[in-house]
């Protein structure tokens, strides 16, 4: 089992996985990785973007990266496919900037020393290179505001998007619905 980011990874009858012309167009530039890869791939995007994200709309990123936590998902079952991300049409530029500016945050490991583990950096350089090409990809015209508007409609007044944002004290990382992401990896 692993995961797998994309663009719009869809499945099901109406785009079944065995259509090549669906694979080509929708999986063409996506990352696959096994559990522990995506695990660190989040922690590592958390620890970055927690010392970056400064608008309300790059910290709503953040936070919905935090919520890609495997352990309360499920292995196997996050869901970070790129134009599924809250993007926000008005801050599309400066989100988009973030977004590299976390990467290569992660890339210099920003925020790695309150990890209690090393990550293996041949992998995380990796899959913060492939992750990359899918944030380079991503363009206005893909942003699908009933993503953004369902996951906001569904926080609680408690919940970390719509109650100030807060971090956590140890990773200085946004904290989701399920606490800190690097905390309960």
């Amino acid at each position: 089992m692993g995961v797998t980011i994309c663009f719009s990874f869809g499945g099901g009858t109406n785009h079944p996985l065995s259509d090549r012309a669906y694979w080509d167009e929708h999986m063409r530039d996506s990352l696959h990785m096994p559990n522990g890869g995506a695990a660190v791939l989040v922690n590592i995007l958390c620890l970055s973007g927690g010392r970056l994200a400064e608008t309300e709309s790059q910290k709503r990123m953040m936070v919905y990266i935090a919520e890609q936590n495997q352990n309360e998902r499920g292995l196997g079952n996050i869901v970070l496919d790129i134009d599924r991300l809250p993007w926000d049409r008005e801050h599309f530029a400066e989100d988009k900037a973030l977004m590299l500016r976390v990467i290569e945050g992660a890339r210099q490991k920003l925020g790695w020393e309150t990890l209690d583990y090393t990550p293996n950096e041949e992998f995380a350089m990796s899959y913060l290179d492939d992750f990359q090409k899918l944030i380079e990809r991503m363009t206005e015209a893909d942003i699908k505001d009933e993503y953004m508007t369902q996951w906001l409609n569904e926080c609680e007044p408690d919940q970390p998007p719509k109650c100030g944002f807060p971090l956590c004290e140890k990773h200085h990382a946004y904290i989701s619905l399920f606490g800190c992401q690097v905390c309960t990896d």
